[in-house]
């Protein structure tokens, strides 16, 4: 923590918010929500290519040589999907060479699920001075989605909602540490890294929902990931909040290295589900898969 006489120096907000006296770390609080408020704040926006082809796939009457024309104008997005589309999670032992064969193998869904992913990983997971809290970040959302995934079979409930709940619940983290940390280089504030890093973990979950809102993805999406914590407050998305806060703690214990996966887990959320002891212990089994596949996409 910064001394008395630097903490209230206060910082000077670009959103145009008169400086207080308070500790630096409430100015960084209070200077997050005020972004994630502001309506003049420009939010990370997703490639045009990658909007149009969410909105494509989402039609089941789509034609598949749409998409691979649209795949073929970003060079970049096609070697990532040629390179997902090889990972653990997707292959099937087969090598895919080309975007047709991609499109052709895996599908809307899936074709779906790697378009986002790959956004969120070139646009949001990508801030210089925190790097590393940007790919456990990153690691951790792709693990909350896998796990998030798995459950939503178990549960037969929407699978696609869940890989997206689950990879997008930290994308407020990113935004907002690259939002504080330009803030401090222009205005020469005293912040701490530290003390950015709490700001970013106290407002995330409003940033999150604010940029699910501002991509135009199901409304439900943003009131799952804003109940992560406390999936008991939405009565609608319930069982689906339940589920995103279970992957992300089967996720976060995963990826701890002091941690062993068990076998059976006592959570919370297991009631709120219904899920049987058998069925979560396959969930937790497959965290060795998970894992690889966490390790080649990251």
């Amino acid at each position: 923590m910064t001394d008395p006489e630097a903490d209230e120096k206060g910082l000077q907000m670009s959103t145009q918010i008169s400086d207080v006296e308070s500790p630096i770390a409430t100015c960084l609080v209070d200077l997050a929500r005020s972004i994630v408020a502001s309506d003049e704040y420009e939010l990370p926006v997703l490639p045009e290519v990658s909007v149009q082809l969410m909105k494509l796939t989402a039609d089941v009457n789509c034609d598949p040589r749409d998409i691979v024309e649209l795949f073929k104008r970003d060079q970049s997005l096609t070697g990532h999907l040629l390179k997902t589309a090889n990972s653990t999670r997707y292959t099937c032992g087969q090598v895919v060479t080309s975007i047709q064969q991609a499109v052709a193998r895996l599908g809307l869904l899936q074709v779906r699920e790697i378009v986002m992913l790959i956004s969120c990983q070139t646009r949001i997971f990508n801030v210089v001075g925190f790097e590393k809290d940007v790919r456990r970040s990153f690691d951790m959302s792709l693990a909350t989605a896998a796990f998030s995934q798995e459950i939503a079979r178990v549960r037969r409930l929407n699978v696609e909602d869940a890989f997206l709940c689950g990879l997008m619940h930290d994308i407020g983290r990113p935004v907002l540490l690259q939002s504080l940390s330009d803030n401090r280089h222009n205005s020469g504030n005293d912040a701490t890294d530290d003390e950015i890093r709490e700001a970013a973990e106290e407002v995330r979950i409003l940033m999150a929902s604010k940029l699910v809102t501002s991509w135009e993805l199901p409304e439900r999406l943003a009131t799952i990931i804003e109940h992560q914590d406390m999936p008991i407050e939405t009565t609608e998305f319930d069982q689906q909040a339940a589920m995103l806060n279970l992957a992300i703690d089967l996720a976060r214990m995963m990826l701890d290295p002091g941690t062993t996966m068990p076998t059976e887990l006592a959570h919370p959320m297991l009631d709120i589900l219904n899920l049987y002891p058998e069925d979560f212990e396959g969930v937790l089994a497959r965290h060795t898969t998970i894992l690889e596949w966490v390790r080649a996409i990251a």
